[in-house]
């Protein structure tokens, strides 16, 4: 029943969004309005004193100024719309209502919700705290150029090939598609024994194209672009290609869905202005994670009776007469 109330509720603001733009189909050829003149810009509306009254709701008047304050509650994303649509604030004058009502009847100073009161205050005030902290820290030019020169191996960028063999990893299942994939053990065969192809002489290249099922790489030789140690891709992948040397094959490389084959074509390093608002950011988060740190070990936990803190067991079921 609270779902369905609170769901009702809020259908108030989310069917009030601001109108969405036409969409044209791609292929479709867009139809070019006739000329028009050029409207001329139209005056810019006169500032509304504080004090004005701006709307009525429910046989009360509200100023300007009350209604900057009901918009300034709404979460950022509906504070514009809500100026264009007053019938948005209708959502948020139901919640005032059932707020008063509910402190009048004390139910604020009443078990849990006086407990739930309290903790999302703390909660608020806290995460206002840690965004604070987060982002106040100011990082020196020296401190950035420093990081530089002492992780030169962490700007490292590495310019590959790939061959990826897919396989089925739910056997007797159908997968997305028209293409049969291999087992598990199938691909593994097939990708040593391409491996073994290229140790022998065979061009990689060709290779990909023929037996590649990455559809982006396999057409271009199997070029993957680069590698940097910050990429979103599994650490089994990045750990093999920074350990290759210009020109060598990694050995075969299970991941999840199938298994890759990679050839390092070269391996360089970013250049300072590359990567300094980079340093910047992991720098600030460095000082962010010590803080917060020492905040976790400064309040850490010392239990003084363990019988306290033993699970309760669960309440014996009292047979009703």
């Amino acid at each position: 029943m609270k779902a369905l109330v609170t769901a009702t509720l809020f259908s108030g603001l989310l069917c009030a969004q601001p109108p969405q733009p036409v969409q044209v189909t791609p292929g479709t050829p867009a139809v070019k309005a006739p000329p028009q003149a050029t409207p001329a810009t139209p005056p810019a509306p006169a500032a509304i004193a504080p004090t004005t009254i701006v709307m009525e709701a429910n046989g009360k008047k509200y100023t300007a100024a009350e209604v900057d304050h009901l918009i300034a509650l709404l979460p950022p994303q509906y504070q514009q719309p809500a100026r264009s649509q007053p019938q948005m604030l209708t959502t948020l004058l139901v919640y005032q209502k059932l707020a008063e009502d509910a402190e009048k009847a004390g139910r604020d100073k009443e078990s849990p919700l006086k407990e739930q009161l309290e903790f999302s205050r703390l909660q608020l005030l806290a995460n206002s705290e840690l965004t604070l902290q987060g982002n106040s820290y100011i990082v020196s030019p020296a401190d950035q150029a420093k990081y530089y020169k002492d992780h030169p191996e962490k700007f490292q960028e590495a310019k590959v090939r790939v061959i990826y063999i897919a396989f089925n990893p739910t056997p007797g299942k159908a997968v997305p598609g028209d293409k049969q994939l291999l087992g598990e053990a199938e691909a593994k065969v097939k990708i040593v024994d391409l491996r073994s192809q290229i140790v022998a002489g065979a061009d990689f290249g060709k290779l990909a194209r023929e037996n590649s099922d990455d559809a982006t790489s396999a057409p271009k030789d199997g070029d993957f672009g680069t590698i940097k140690h910050s990429s979103p891709y599994p650490d089994a992948i990045k750990n093999a290609v920074f350990a290759l040397k210009p020109g060598e094959l990694s050995q075969p490389i299970k991941e999840r869905n199938g298994f890759y084959l990679i050839r390092l074509d070269a391996m360089q390093t970013q250049s300072y202005d590359e990567v300094n608002p980079d340093i910047a950011k992991e720098l600030r988060q460095e000082h962010f994670n010590e803080w917060t740190k020492a905040l976790q070990t400064q309040f850490g936990v010392k239990v003084e009776n363990p019988g306290y803190f033993r699970p309760q067991a669960p309440p014996q079921l009292q047979q009703v007469r």
